[in-house]
Order: C-alpha cells, then structure tokens, then sequence
C-alpha cells in the first residue's frame, strides 16, 4: 500500500489524540448529562461543568474524562493549563452547543488538525505531566 501524501488529507480522526480526546468527551458528556438530571436547577450545574470543565481549579485545570484519559487542555502560547483562564474554556466548549457551529465544529474534529473551538480560543491539547 502506497504512503498517503499531504493533498488526502481527508483521514478520519486527524485531530492530534482523537481517540484519547473522544473517549474524554464521551465521559465529560455523561458526567453533564448526569448532573442535569438533578431536579430544578440540575441543568445549570450539567451546563457549568460542561463549560467550564477544562478549567476546574480543584482538578488541576482538567475535565474528569481528561484526566482519566491522561490529557489537558493548555493556552497558545505559553502552555499553561486553563485555570486562570476560564474564559477560554467557555469559548471552546460553547461552540459545542451552538446549533450549525457544533456540526462544523465536528468536521474540525474529525477531518482537521485543529478544533474550531480551539482555534478561536487558542487553545490546544496535549498529553497531561
């Protein structure tokens, strides 16, 4: 089979870590889920920790399903997790609830390097220390 050159960049799953990244979404989608379940104000705390999630000052800046999957979330430039920067974990997790953005945010996610919401926040993913 002949190597793959740079014009089929059309690959499922080029995000750098998708796998990781997929399965950490998929964990933080049913801790949300779970905690707007609560009655009354239930979806507001599913949909705090859905937006905040990448910011959490007692989990070292990490979503649960991040850190079981060993990854954070880190500013452009500079590499620091986003604790004191809150803001950018609502911008790139905002544009997930946003109808007609979140489908283009899922064809960054699977047909590019970058996510859209990563882009506009400068932001990027990598393995956790």
């Amino acid at each position: 089979m002949a190597p793959m050159d740079k014009q089929s960049s059309s690959i499922f799953g080029q995000t750098p870590l998708f796998e990781e990244r997929l399965m950490a979404f998929v964990i933080d989608f049913v801790i949300s889920f779970g905690l707007s379940l609560f009655p009354k104000i239930g979806w507001i705390f599913g949909l705090m920790y859905f937006l905040l999630k990448d910011s959490l000052y007692f989990n070292k800046g990490q979503s649960f399903g991040k850190r079981i999957m060993k990854l954070q979330v880190v500013t452009e430039p500079g590499h620091e997790n986003l604790i004191k920067y809150p803001q950018k974990s609502i911008v790139r997790n905002l544009i997930l609830l946003i109808p007609i953005l979140n489908l283009v945010e899922c064809y960054y996610f699977l047909f590019r390097t970058k996510r859209l919401g990563e882009i506009w926040s400068e932001t990027a993913v990598e393995r956790s220390h």
